[in-house]
């Protein structure tokens, strides 16, 4: 008798996404979104602290540490995402206050580039409180994707992939306020999106 083969149910891999913020000090001319978006978070987590060590930089923000420290720590960052297939991302909301609106529309604008239906999004939001996470997840389905969970990370100082994503947008954030002073900034971020792992969304 012949017997249908059994169906091998294969699970959506994890993808982790790590978000942060800047631009609210700009009184609503620009506001940055910037995102991690990995899947083996504990090796590039580990990779991302050791730049922050050889560079100086440690744990400090973008906006609170050396100019020479945070681009060495941010050019090592976006060569060990390339290496290991990580994306880095941002988007630029101009003229706007409504920073959660704004914040959504930035994760959702990463879930759209990444085909959120191949993977499980777990979506991790600098500073955000319980109700806020579940806004978020709730305004997230409603447009479409299918977010596992939203978790807020009380401090960034607890999550080096926050720490990364405040450097991209710190430097994204730099670029926007002083363009004529920003050359090695440009310069890395237009090498990181011509190979892929940095995109402006």
């Amino acid at each position: 008798m012949y017997k249908n083969p059994k169906r091998t149910v294969v699970k959506p891999k994890r993808m982790n996404l790590y978000f942060e913020e800047s631009g609210q000090n700009t009184r609503g001319r620009f506001f940055i979104v910037a995102g991690v978006a990995v899947d083996k978070s504990e090796e590039f987590r580990k990779l991302c602290e050791s730049y922050e060590r050889i560079s100086g930089k440690r744990k400090k923000k973008w906006s609170k540490a050396h100019k020479d420290k945070r681009l060495a720590y941010l050019r090592s960052s976006i060569s060990g995402a390339a290496s290991l297939k990580v994306t880095l991302f941002y988007s630029v909301f101009y003229e706007t206050t409504a920073y959660d609106e704004a914040t959504i529309k930035g994760i959702a604008k990463t879930l759209r580039r990444l085909s959120p239906f191949d993977f499980r999004a777990y979506v991790y939001v600098d500073g955000l409180g319980k109700a806020k996470c579940r806004s978020y997840k709730t305004n997230l389905r409603k447009l479409g994707y299918p977010v596992e969970k939203v978790n807020g990370i009380r401090k960034d100082e607890n999550e080096p992939l926050i720490r990364l994503a405040d450097a991209v947008a710190g430097a994204a954030g730099h670029l926007e306020k002083h363009p004529s002073d920003a050359a090695e900034i440009d310069t890395l971020f237009a090498q990181a999106k011509e190979q892929g792992t940095l995109v402006r969304l």
